[in-house]
């Protein structure tokens, strides 16, 4: 079977092309022109460039394919023209799903985020029912949501369709806005990040990107049509997760809480600047609340209906651990080596 994946080249996709071609997929991978595309050098896919937005970069990347994973996205908490959010995620998603309509494809697999379902209250559980799209603010998660509701048209048309939203993916893999957590975990290791944001109690949903490609997979192969599901991990504390680093490095990290008031002053601070310079903030208000409000999610449905696993968040944690630390030693071995010889 002959599968495209849009945005392959990306933390996600990169993983999720090398899981489709161990199970015997051929993989069309379509990146935007001009980005990074070297994850993918030693995967033999057949590579195209193009922007989901315009439906004549879309054409020969589908030709012959009969399914799609749709990652291509916007992704983050700012942008210097915000707008770009809706262009990109809403817009270039209903061209997607119009191509490949008029290209013959059968099924695809539309790739959301957990932020369409809003912030937990009063210990609220998130999951698939959860309908919190009128109090979105923020620019990425507004798209996200709307790019479901544009995209759930073209179930009338005949296209079948299928959702997944992801958690706060981590583990091994390439550094990208999408990859963040791993990237506050590499921080610790190399003293770049030191906080604990709030009171370090808050709540997140964290899922090991080995179980999030397999469950895209599981997805595409088994899930209903028009159906969503949410692909997750376990619900942990900031403190829980920094925990597991501590014991499974067997060293202590001297973190300093940092209370919401303090982080969103900061955040409006950063937003002042960033409209000035229109660099991108260190955080914003918006990510301020979010890093200090629960956000307890379930993943039950797609462990039901999919046979979705999850791996145990130590695990996910240790298996993280050893990628970042090997590749640490290596950097070092390096840089020692150039050192002798020059």
């Amino acid at each position: 079977m002959k599968t495209l994946i849009t945005g392959a080249n990306g933390y996600i996709g990169n993983h999720l092309a090398e899981e489709l071609l161990n199970r015997g997929y051929e993989v069309n991978a379509l990146m935007l022109k001009g980005t990074d595309a070297h994850s993918l050098d030693y995967l033999p896919v057949n590579a195209f460039y193009g922007d989901v937005r315009q439906a004549e970069n879309l054409e020969p990347a589908l030709e012959g394919c009969d399914t799609v994973f749709h990652l291509a996205s916007l992704v983050g908490f700012w942008s210097k023209a915000p707008k770009e959010f809706h262009e990109v995620n809403v817009v270039g998603t209903d061209t997607l799903l119009n191509t490949c309509l008029r290209k013959g494809v059968k099924r695809v697999v539309v790739v959301s985020s957990c932020g369409v379902f809003g912030l937990s209250h009063q210990g609220q559980t998130l999951d698939e029912r959860t309908d919190n799209g009128a109090n979105l603010t923020d620019p990425y998660e507004v798209s996200k949501f709307r790019q479901v509701e544009v995209s759930k048209k073209y179930l009338d048309y005949g296209l079948e369709v299928v959702f997944v939203y992801l958690a706060r993916v981590f583990g091994p893999g390439i550094k990208s806005d999408g990859n963040s957590i791993t990237g506050i975990i590499e921080g610790m290791l190399n003293g770049t990040w030191r906080i604990v944001p709030g009171n370090g109690k808050t709540i997140a949903n964290y899922a090991f990107v080995h179980d999030v490609v397999n469950g895209m997979v599981q997805a595409m192969e088994r899930g209903r049509n028009g159906e969503g599901y949410i692909l997750g991990g376990e619900n942990l504390s900031y403190l829980k997760l920094f925990n597991f680093v501590e014991e499974l490095t067997g060293r202590h990290f001297n973190l300093t809480r940092v209370p919401y008031p303090l982080l969103w002053t900061v955040g409006w601070v950063e937003g002042i600047c960033s409209r000035i310079t229109r660099k991108k903030p260190f955080i914003t208000t918006f990510i301020a609340k979010k890093f200090t409000t629960n956000a307890i999610i379930s993943c039950q449905k797609a462990k039901d209906e999919l046979g979705y696993t999850v791996t145990p968040a130590k695990e996910a944690v240790r298996q993280t651990l050893d990628v970042l630390q090997s590749r640490s030693k290596e950097a070092n071995h390096l840089m020692k080596l150039n050192k002798s010889l020059a």
